[in-house]
């Protein structure tokens, strides 16, 4: 070890400070900083003037001078345990929290990661040599710092606490804020490596990962000086008191004995075998990194699984008139061209004339990388991972590889950002900073958000957080645009599980999909079956139909207010202004009319209104209430006395009951039409045709027509299903039917969920003291039990509603008021003209499709992306691939920025059961869902039939078979838990009795 960490240049740090630097054994200051990758979709040429102009041209003026190296590594690795190990074990503790039975989920998930995720991890280490300060100080402070250490007990492996040279601290502060500020400029996202809150060092335990990966565990943190508590006890007589100390931050790193194979071409250390592979010359053809990832990842590729890091050193020239003694070496070179061996100095004169610009950076490049096998892999998988690395990095602009010509466990830690200052093994080559950075490794995807309760990852396997209601964007608004057969069900309803399942917070949150079909009512069955038996009311499916049993009352406001808020006016109008469905511009001023005076009409704190008159018998549960609480019922009681009544007791579901029969129905606004006053203020002919629809809506809408029957209770997560009601024909009255159905579903789930605490100050109560009280109380309690539940509305087939005007103007109401109250809406259409006017409102856009350069063209003018996002939609956006799941172009509108980013979403065979829309797949899932836990069901279903499908079991039984569906269903389950009950029954003991 003492061997191992003298290769290790890192001597200590500074833990009072707490900044992100680190001292080097000769007073260098490093500071480490991570990097993402490019914060959008670009185009390779976009990049190229990113990197080269915004970054290199950033930092150039500082690397023409002396004293000053960046080294980047990029690693790519399948070890992905620490990016996704936190995830699965957030999602258990959530769903756990909730009460929500999901583990074989969970399993699968990690599952799915663990198959197509890789870890990626590129650093930056920014260096600055003592030759950057002023010569008089650095001499001045490393002699005082010398006597200072020299006046302690000898301690030779101690950490040095006078490491630190005052005349630095500016100079590297400057360079590190620069290279930051070259990198945002360059569109690229990164951060320092800082010690957090409780003083860990993420920066050094990066760097000690790098070399002991397995020996590194999550938080590791070196000790700093003067932080041991109890000192080493001493072998040794003599005067060195080393053991009573911290020892320096390279032992503490280079913990492991490192062996090198006797050919030296590979080494042992920390459990896994290196190689290594150094650039001799470099390339003669510039070209992108990615092209290097092309080759070495490519999924088909032998080299597909293999790790490796590549290193990068740029280090600044020594001497500080470089410009003036490389002149002085071309010129004498120069002397000896002549045209018999022009081509042999062609190159040299091109750098000359660089030179002689002066205008561009001329550094030292070195180059580095390594492969390796982790422990318990084919020994000799080393050797093939050695040759694709070498062979990847030659054909990459036919650079020189060799193996490392001395000393592997040196050239290992110089594969390492931030371990060594100087890099000795790979010989330097001198080259414009430009040139070099187009070779960097920073066009790569960097993932939007650093948490969430999803996981997609990208193409090629970067994980990336999805998290819905991020505090990041200023509205919660998500467009889906989805042509059929594109997956768009299944991402859907994904997210919908996992929102459900995986959000913050103790209780489920309020999810409400309104759909036209059956595809989300797997989802639903998931959700409720997943729950303990007495809460499984909170997960509810209803198939509306246009009856009175289904009757919904628009005019329906919230418990004890007499007149609408704002937020409910604004639905009324939009509602009953498609209700009336009249042209005539006067019916603007109308609506707002009749919707004050109905409500004057029916509240009893109006003059001149008419309260609703209590009757027994409307309501049996009701009237049986009011008995055994004994509320005294006096002749032509009113409903709203009877409302308050409950209140006082603090029966609010009752009240909010009660309150149904005291509030407007459809047949009222005729009442308010005949009087005078709406005559005189109105053309005749406007008042006969309002009417005329209204006595048309209350005949052919009886659903609304009516107070309030369909009741969704304590649900809280729910699929209100439009199939009955909705019309899929295209024509005007067609699509005015369907946004009224979209709308009544909307309110159905808002008039639960919607509001927040400033609004109480604007109801409309009862002016006694007492009862105010009661209503002010239960509005403030509600409010606080809601504000810190998560909320998603989601409307499927919006294009069902042709884009009517009133709808789209309840959507944007909604999207700007839901975030006060916590709500995410989502919209999925098949045509983009439904989303034109909404478009630069959405905090998030996800295309599913785009097949045609028409289409492509449509959604580029709708979402307004440039030529590199239209190409990558055209390159990699195709629907689903099979097991190779489906990409998608996600558009994430953050408070500064714009982000476009291709994910791949990938499911398991367990959620595909779990969410499938086929009939004959959702008899055989549910049967064997009431024969035990759903965990079981789904790891049954999806071993049995990993394909995520029974079609093929069905068909060939029902073609043999003379009974029902259900029938079908049953023989299926009987004979799958009969192949193989043996080897499911331990799983299936262990938790019967959840089901």
């Amino acid at each position: 070890m003492r061997t191992a960490d003298k290769f290790c240049d890192l001597a200590g740090f500074d833990p009072e400070r707490e900044e992100a630097v680190v001292y080097a054994h000769d007073g260098s200051q490093l500071t480490l900083i991570e990097i993402d990758g490019i914060r959008s979709i670009v185009s390779a040429e976009d990049y190229l003037v990113n990197v080269v102009e915004r970054f290199a041209g950033g930092i150039a003026q500082i690397l023409k001078r002396p004293g000053h190296q960046i080294t980047i590594s990029y690693e790519s690795s399948l070890n992905t345990a620490k990016v996704i190990d936190p995830f699965v074990e957030r999602q258990g503790r959530r769903s756990r929290q909730k009460g929500l039975s999901v583990e074989a989920l969970i399993e699968e998930g990690r599952t799915v990661l663990e198959e197509r995720a890789r870890s990626e991890t590129i650093l930056l280490a920014a260096w600055t040599r003592p030759t950057a300060g002023t010569p008089e100080e650095v001499r001045r402070e490393q002699k005082d710092n010398r006597k200072a250490w020299q006046e302690l007990p000898p301690a030779r492996d101690a950490q040095n606490p006078y490491l630190r040279l005052g005349a630095l601290d500016g100079v590297h502060a400057a360079f590190v804020r620069r290279v930051v500020e070259a990198l945002g400029e360059a569109r690229l996202q990164g951060r320092i490596l800082a010690p957090d809150d409780k003083g860990r060092r993420r920066d050094l335990e990066q760097i000690r990962a790098a070399v002991l990966y397995h020996e590194t565990p999550d938080g590791w943190t070196p000790y700093g000086p003067g932080t041991r508590r109890y000192p080493g006890a001493k072998e040794r007589h003599d005067d060195d008191v080393s053991e009573f100390f911290t020892p320096t931050v390279a032992r503490q790193i280079m913990t492991s004995n490192a062996q090198a194979a006797s050919n030296m071409r590979a080494l042992d250390m920390g459990g896994r075998r290196y190689a290594l592979a150094v650039m001799r010359m470099f390339p003669s053809t510039i070209l992108p990194f990615n092209r290097l990832l092309d080759s070495l990842l490519e999924s088909s590729s032998r080299s597909a699984d293999m790790p490796f890091r590549v290193c990068f050193h740029l280090e600044a020239l020594r001497d500080a008139d470089v410009g003036f003694r490389l002149r002085k070496v071309f010129a004498g070179l120069l002397a000896f061209a002549s045209p018999s061996n022009k081509n042999l100095f062609r190159a040299l004169r091109q750098l000359e004339e660089v030179v002689q610009k002066d205008g561009e950076a001329i550094v030292k490049g070195r180059v580095i990388a390594t492969t390796w096998t982790e422990p318990g892999e084919d020994p000799g998988l080393l050797e093939r991972r050695r040759s694709y690395l070498m062979s990847g990095m030659m054909t990459w602009g036919e650079a020189v590889m060799t193996d490392a010509p001395h000393n592997p466990l040196r050239a290992l830690c110089e594969t390492v950002a931030g371990m060594t200052v100087q890099a000795e093994v790979p010989p330097g080559s001198i080259a414009p900073l430009g040139d070099l950075a187009a070779l960097l490794p920073f066009h790569r995807t960097a993932p939007i958000f650093k948490q969430g309760q999803s996981m997609l990852v990208t193409p090629d396997g970067k994980p990336v957080p999805y998290e819905a209601l991020s505090p990041e964007q200023l509205f919660w608004l998500t467009l889906i645009y989805a042509t059929p057969g594109s997956g768009k069900s299944v991402l859907m309803n994904r997210l919908n599980v996992e929102f459900a399942a995986f959000s913050a917070g103790a209780a489920l949150p309020f999810l409400a999909v309104i759909d036209v079909g059956v595809s989300s009512s797997g989802f639903i069955e998931l959700v409720r079956n997943a729950l303990p038996p007495e809460r499984r009311h909170e997960a509810y499916y209803v198939r509306l139909l246009n009856t009175p049993d289904y009757a919904v009352n628009f005019l329906d406001l919230g418990l004890g207010r007499r007149m609408p808020l704002e937020r409910e006016r604004s639905f009324i109008e939009n509602f009953l202004t498609t209700l009336l469905n009249v042209s005539n511009p006067e019916v603007a001023l109308l609506v707002p009319r009749l919707i004050s005076r109905v409500f004057q009409l029916k509240s009893d704190l109006q003059f001149s209104s008419s309260p609703a008159v209590y009757q027994p018998d409307v309501d049996p549960e009701l009237d049986r209430i009011i008995h055994d609480f004994g509320i005294a019922v006096p002749d032509k009681a009113r409903w709203w006395s009877i409302v308050d009544a409950l209140v006082e007791r603090r029966l609010f579901n009752a009240a909010q009951r009660a309150q149904r029969y005291a509030m407007p129905v459809l047949e009222d606004f005729a009442r308010v039409l005949a009087e005078p006053i709406m005559v005189q203020d109105f053309p005749a002919e406007l008042i006969r045709h309002v009417q005329r629809s209204l006595e048309s809506a209350i005949e052919k809408f009886p659903i609304f027509a009516r107070p309030t029957r369909l009741d969704l209770g304590e649900a809280r997560v729910v699929s209100i299903d439009l199939q009955d009601v909705a019309q899929r024909h295209k024509s005007p009255e067609a699509e005015r039917n369907n946004a009224l159905m979209f709308m009544i579903a909307r309110h159905v789930y808002l008039s639960k969920i919607s509001g927040f605490a400033e609004e109480i100050a604007k109801m409309d109560f009862p002016p006694e003291d007492k009862i105010r009280k009661e209503y002010v109380r239960y509005w403030e309690a509600r409010y606080a039990e809601m504000a810190e539940t998560p909320k998603r509305l989601c409307m499927d087939e919006y294009h069902l509603t042709g884009g009517v005007e009133t709808i789209a103007r309840q959507v944007k109401s909604d999207a700007r008021e839901g975030r006060k109250w916590g709500l995410e809406l989502i919209l999925v259409s098949q045509l983009l003209a439904d989303f034109d006017t909404l478009a630069d409102m959405a905090s998030t856009v996800l295309v599913l499709n785009a097949d045609s350069n028409e289409i492509r063209e449509q959604a580029r003018k709708t979402f307004g992306f440039d030529q590199a996002v239209k190409s990558a939609l055209e390159r990699q956006v195709h629907g689903p691939q099979g097991r190779r799941g489906a990409n998608l172009l996600a558009r994430f509108k953050l408070r500064e920025e714009e982000r476009w980013i291709i994910l791949n979403n990938s499911l398991g065979p367990r959620m595909l059961w779990a969410l499938t829309t086929k009939a004959e797949d959702r008899l055989v899932r549910d049967e064997l869902y009431r024969r035990m836990a759903v965990n079981d069901a789904l790891r049954i279903l999806a071993s049995r039939f990993p394909d995520g499908t029974a079609i093929e079991t069905w068909s060939r039984m029902s073609a043999l078979a003379r009974f029902g569906e259900d029938r079908i269903a049953k023989t299926i389950v009987d004979q799958v838990l009969g192949e193989i009950m043996s080897e499911a029954q331990p799983q299936i003991g262990r938790s019967r009795t959840a089901a």
